[in-house]
């Protein structure tokens, strides 16, 4: 017989607080594109500079292109709105981004950088297979 008073069964709740935990893991993800906007927005002289010295053509409209890819990823990933296609994008960026800028395992701090995107590259994998997105 159903109890009255307490509408929430315990599959109710327990998909309540995935759900919030979801959102939480979503920001924190996104966390990083946001701030790398940022930083990019700041300083946008010295990072196409830096893109330029990679010896890549157009480092300007590069360096836009990828404020572009993360700005809209992170709000499509955060927002929960087609944050399948979110999560690709920032992979879009993320994946050359590593390749070209963070090769140098031979150095710590390039190390450190080289497994931080690949831990978010997880991260974002998990949210492209998340059946909910």
């Amino acid at each position: 017989m159903p109890q009255s008073g307490n509408p929430i069964t315990p599959m109710a709740a327990h998909t309540a607080s995935t759900t919030l935990l979801n959102r939480i893991a979503r920001v924190l993800l996104c966390l990083v594109f946001v701030h790398a906007v940022l930083g990019k927005m700041m300083g946008f002289d010295a990072v196409a500079g830096r893109i330029a010295e990679r010896g890549l053509p157009l480092s300007p409209l590069l360096l836009l292109l990828a404020m572009a890819l993360m700005a809209v990823g992170s709000v499509l990933v955060i927002s929960g709105w087609r944050a399948r296609l979110g999560a690709a994008l920032l992979l879009l960026f993320l994946i050359p981004t590593t390749l070209l800028f963070h090769g140098e395992v031979g150095e710590v701090s390039e190390r450190i950088q080289l497994f931080k995107n690949l831990a978010i590259m997880g991260g974002l994998l998990l949210v492209i297979d998340d059946s909910r997105s």
